[in-house]
């Protein structure tokens, strides 16, 4: 993953940096186009945007306006900075790979078992004997959160889940997956050679982005699972693929819940969680054992 025979003058750690400004940038200027679709769409100003989340009138608006800050704030920025380091942008990030059949089987298992690594780590963190006002933070963290994500989705009908999965499943994992992995850890490790401190450093920031006390520990180490995923194998496409498939089954068991009864906000709060999923742990680190193997028998000889 480190040679590139296409690499421009700039420095893999300028661009870390670099992405980093350019995703800064991305974020203002997805609520610049944002608020002018607001306005086309719905005749109203940038003051009655807030309003109007979690109002079920303006979903497909809020819906699209979700999908413009994920490409703008993390595709673009990614592609944009890639295109500065190599004159093979979609090569660097990892796009260019085709996965082969059994990393994709190995990859599948190995999100499915760290769901249960995740949920062990989100049991835990609601048990630590947190100080009152950092749990008062953290509670008004997961409702906004919860608020947040209850205005981007719909479970009246299937045709309202798969909306629900394209917005919250399959667009945040080829964004995120581009900006967090074939951007910002792939680009720190080229510049640093350091696996596990490319790999953490980005998890924290993943994790950290997400704005969820409660939730800090188990994204860490979902994006410490998606990190060697992608470092082992260079290919983005089973990070979108892993990413998808965590976030499509939090949608689908939201969507279980609504129908049971409760309401989307009940349904994003369940807290449900055991300790008993921290024993995937060594599986998880068997099944990646197992990937590596794979994936070393099909590398390219220039490791691209």
């Amino acid at each position: 993953m480190i040679t590139d025979p296409y690499k421009k003058d700039v420095s893999y750690t300028a661009g870390f940096f670099m992405l980093v400004a350019f995703g800064v940038g991305g974020m203002f200027l997805a609520g610049a186009i944002g608020g002018i679709v607001w306005n086309l769409m719905t005749g109203k100003n940038l003051l009655e945007l807030a309003k109007a989340i979690g109002n079920p009138a303006y979903l497909k608006e809020i819906q699209l306006l979700q999908t413009l800050q994920a490409v703008f704030g993390f595709l673009v920025p990614t592609l944009v900075t890639a295109s500065f380091l190599s004159r093979k942008p979609l090569g660097l990030v990892g796009f260019s790979q085709k996965p082969q059949g059994n990393q994709i089987i190995f990859s599948i298992a190995i999100m499915l078992c760290g769901l249960g690594i995740s949920a062990g780590l989100g049991h835990l963190s609601y048990q630590l004997p947190l100080p009152a006002g950092l749990r008062t933070v953290f509670d008004n963290w997961e409702k906004l959160y919860a608020s947040q994500a209850a205005g981007l989705v719909s479970f009246k009908n299937i045709p309202d889940l798969l909306i629900s999965i394209v917005v919250l499943a399959l667009v945040p994992a080829v964004c995120e997956e581009a900006f967090f992995r074939g951007g910002l850890q792939n680009f720190m490790y080229r510049g640093n050679r350091n696996l596990w401190l490319s790999v953490i450093v980005v998890s924290v920031i993943f994790s950290i982005v997400h704005m969820s006390g409660y939730g800090f520990l188990s994204r860490l180490a979902l994006g410490i699972i998606l990190g060697l995923i992608y470092q082992l194998s260079g290919n983005i496409w089973l990070n979108i693929l892993a990413h998808f498939i965590n976030n499509a089954l939090a949608v689908i068991v939201m969507y279980t819940q609504v129908q049971g009864g409760k309401s989307i906000a009940e349904a994003m709060s369940d807290k449900s969680g055991s300790y008993l999923g921290l024993l995937a742990v060594p599986v998880v680190a068997f099944l990646f054992m197992q990937l590596n193997k794979k994936i070393q028998q099909t590398k390219p000889a220039d490791g691209i």
